[in-house]
């Protein structure tokens, strides 16, 4: 939304002030120098502005939304055609509005210099490995003030004239590189933020890839009719239309892969359902051994004490053998080796009966030991939980905003914890996010201490857990 304030404001001020810049530029870079001056020290000051003030007068000062529209504005002056109405407003005060543009980015440059110097002092005092999104806009914001300054520089009449036309053309050629990085520095900062999605998202993605790849198809327009001259351009510039909506549209479905759904519980089925279907199941089971006891009650108790008997098998066959031997041995006869059998086979049958009585009685002991044991009661659900929390940050901070936490709990035991901050600089609470997950799983609580660097950022992540644990509670 405040680039596209920006944007607006930038028009207004080409169309309506192009001859005040042109006749008295000084005028122009000391307002633009103070207005710079006066958005910074705002923003560092302890003074609590209202959200409005802090976030469409402040913020496009020191997030540089108007920095860009305005150098948008030198871009589009040499992809413009030729004999329109805006590219002879913009052209003849082209030098004026970049180095005025420069001024204007001083606030935003300052801003972000100091911020990143304490991020990366925190990163070394804590020993954190900074992200690669943090690398990576640290290395393309050097880049960019390397190229802006010698070209601002330059932009200056009296430095210009010095300089061999040629030359001075061929140094100006490195805009193009500036142009494509500020680019490529708007979408790193948006990639974290594009994780969670969000209208506001969307259309700042959108309108700074129409405003920057819609530069670069014209400007290759603008060459390719300036070189080759085709007689109709009416073909040429509905393919340039198409080109940019389809770059536009790319860059979008490019950075929607890593959007997450809004947060939902995720959970597994409550530990009551898992309980009455392993309960389901041991009822079933119960049942098919009563059958199986019936069907064999029915039978003759002769084949029970068969049964019984086979399992006695290596005692009957000892008894046997011996009964064999003394009778070979004393020559006693066959009606006393009957009798000794029969005896034997009395005392077979009884402890068999004894067996199968222990046999009985032994899963009975089980299953009342077994509900003698109390069931676990579990606090929590098992899955994973989405809760959210607000950075208690002070207003026109970067790091303000809402808090996310996914966290994954199983028989009361929080496993894991993933936290992202979409609304914030993912690179300043990165020190939350690689401190709080560990206290709160060694402590098994979200009662910890925030202290690690960024504060406010980890009280939000806290909060977050604790809204995650509240849903996931039974």
């Amino acid at each position: 939304m405040i680039f596209l304030i920006s944007l607006i404001l930038t028009a207004a001020f080409v169309w309506f002030g192009a001859d005040l810049l042109k006749k008295k530029p000084v005028v122009c870079y000391i307002a633009a120098a103070v207005l710079s001056a006066a958005a910074f020290a705002a923003g560092q000051s302890e003074i609590k502005f209202p959200e409005w003030f802090s976030t469409y007068v402040l913020g496009i000062f020191n997030k540089g939304a108007l920095a860009c529209a305005l150098w948008c504005a030198v871009a589009w002056a040499a992809a413009l055609p030729n004999g329109s109405a805006a590219i002879k407003k913009i052209m003849p005060i082209r030098g004026e509005l970049s180095i005025f543009a420069a001024l204007i980015t001083l606030s935003h440059a300052v801003t972000y210099t100091l911020s990143y110097l304490d991020r990366i002092s925190t990163f070394s005092k804590y020993n954190i490995s900074p992200s690669t999104e943090f690398i990576t806009t640290c290395v393309v914001c050097l880049v960019l003030m390397l190229i802006m300054i010698p070209l601002t520089v330059l932009s200056f009449k009296t430095i210009r004239k010095k300089i061999k036309p040629k030359t001075w053309k061929n140094i100006q050629r490195a805009a193009y590189v500036f142009y494509a990085l500020i680019y490529v520095h708007i979408m790193v900062i948006y990639l974290p933020k594009v994780k969670r999605g969000g209208a506001d998202v969307i259309l700042s993605i959108l309108l700074y890839s129409a405003v920057f790849f819609g530069y670069a198809v014209f400007r290759i327009r603008k060459w390719y009719v300036k070189s080759k001259k085709p007689a109709k351009s009416g073909a040429l510039n509905a393919v340039c239309t198409a080109a940019v909506v389809l770059l536009t549209g790319g860059a979008v479905m490019f950075m929607q892969p890593g959007k997450e759904a809004s947060p939902k519980r995720t959970g597994n089925s409550s530990k009551k359902a898992v309980i009455s279907e392993e309960a389901t199941k041991a009822v079933n089971d119960d049942a098919a051994e009563t059958t199986t006891a019936a069907a064999e009650d029915e039978e003759k108790g002769g084949t029970t004490a068969a049964k019984t008997t086979k399992a006695k098998d290596g005692k009957n066959t000892t008894e046997t053998a011996t009964a064999d031997k003394k009778s070979d041995d004393k020559n006693k006869d066959k009606d006393k080796d009957k009798d000794k059998d029969k005896e034997s086979e009395n005392e077979s049958v009884e402890d068999s009966g004894n067996s199968s009585q222990e046999e009985e009685e032994a899963p009975q002991e089980e299953q009342q030991q077994a509900a003698a044991e109390p069931e676990v009661q579990y606090i929590y659900n098992n899955g994973t939980f989405t809760g959210t929390g607000t950075s208690p940050a002070d207003e026109g901070k970067d790091y303000e905003g809402t808090v996310y936490a996914d966290v994954t709990i199983e028989n009361d035991v929080i496993t894991a914890i993933s936290l992202s901050f979409p609304d914030d600089d993912a690179d300043w609470c990165v020190m939350a996010e690689k401190a709080i997950p560990g206290r709160i799983m060694s402590a098994q609580s979200a009662d910890v201490d925030a202290s690690c660097g960024a504060t406010r950022s980890a009280e939000g992540a806290i909060a977050a857990v604790k809204d995650a644990l509240s849903q996931a509670r039974k």
